[in-house]
């Protein structure tokens, strides 16, 4: 069994490992709000489509989700009791990165929520003890900014997701980074390639945005799109590697108070200020993106904590966001050329 104690806000325990809370991995404990566990028990044959079946004969509300393929396919069962049950069949154990990222993350998204935290998609960097939130559609730019700026001496955070304290603390959360072979040759060094560049290239090829793009194509026909993912994740992993792996001087700092927020974007040359009605769009649909991948909207509808409703939490997480977004500065940092880190480490020096 592994253990991981998220900043003593979330505890997790699992049977499988999770790589992505390699950092918060702790001593055993027995008082879990997150439990995951494999088991063979799940029954089912072939059906026409896949489907989530609600368990009534508990007092929690349990649910079943099983595709085309049935018990041979992914399948997984989720109690929403005090303490919430992910049980997942073999074949989901197998693909770890897919079960983190398609079943814990989302989970743990309304887990902080119900506590008054935000797990914000978003970068988080610290320098001089002022910290910095970088947020961006997926496949931007963002990962290859935030590794040029650990390089010149900014303290790493997260690169993919940061929680928010409020009013404007931000905590860690340094999963793996998705590094791709053209990330790594213009941020990094060439002759530092953590794997062969030939597989690096292929894994970075099956993982780009065209891969994904491919497959939320492949979600909305009727096939067994998890079993699908889990598979193919299985045999092809993620090129996921940790800051230190990549960049071995970099300082991972605990937590920062933010000061701003900077969205980049791909297009112009400009650097604007945003207003906070502006920047809470952007970031809810930055955040979106992240969720997207199914079975997350299937699972909407049915996820419970404490008696809250997924509408009901993503309303307080809103509201949350608001009120942090209002006591930072947040800007619009446009460029075509992906130059965001110098125009992002301009305007810090400046503000020193």
């Amino acid at each position: 069994m592994y253990y991981y104690n998220i900043h003593d806000i979330i505890r997790v325990q699992s049977d499988v490992i999770l790589y992505e809370l390699e950092y918060f991995k702790s001593k055993e404990f027995t008082n879990s709000d997150l439990s995951i566990k494999t088991s063979d028990s799940f029954a089912g044959g072939l059906r026409y489509n896949r489907k989530i079946i609600e368990d009534r004969s508990t007092n929690s509300r349990k649910i079943l989700y099983t595709e085309q393929l049935g018990s041979a396919g992914a399948q997984f069962s989720i109690d929403f009791a005090e303490r919430i049950e992910v049980t997942v069949n073999k074949l989901i154990s197998k693909s770890r990165h897919v079960l983190y990222v398609n079943l814990v993350e989302p989970l743990l998204r309304f887990l902080f929520i119900s506590r008054g935290f935000i797990l914000l998609h978003s970068a988080c960097l610290d320098k001089n003890d002022s910290g910095l939130l970088l947020s961006a559609p997926p496949d931007t730019g963002k990962t290859t900014t935030v590794l040029k700026c650990v390089k010149n001496r900014f303290s790493f955070l997260s690169d993919d997701m940061t929680i928010i304290k409020l009013p404007h603390e931000a905590l860690c959360f340094p999963k793996p980074m998705t590094i791709s072979s053209h990330t790594f040759r213009t941020a990094v060094s060439v002759s530092n390639t953590p794997d062969n560049d030939r597989s690096m290239r292929v894994r970075s090829l099956i993982h780009s945005k065209t891969g994904r793009s491919f497959m939320h194509k492949l979600a909305k026909l009727n096939v067994p799109i998890f079993t699908i993912n889990t598979i193919g994740q299985s045999i092809v992993r993620p090129p996921k590697y940790g800051i230190n792996s990549i960049l071995q001087e970099a300082k991972i700092k605990k937590d920062t108070k933010i000061d701003n927020l900077y969205f980049l974007k791909r297009e112009g040359n400009n650097f604007l200020q945003l207003d906070t009605s502006t920047a809470l769009q952007l970031a809810v649909e930055n955040s979106d993106d992240a969720f997207i991948f199914p079975p997350y909207a299937e699972l909407l509808k049915y996820i419970a904590i404490k008696g809250r409703t997924a509408t009901e939490l993503l309303d307080e997480e809103k509201k949350l966001l608001r009120s942090f977004l209002s006591a930072i500065s947040c800007f619009m940092v446009k460029s075509e050329t992906r130059s965001w880190y110098n125009m992002i480490s301009e305007s810090t020096e400046n503000k020193v």
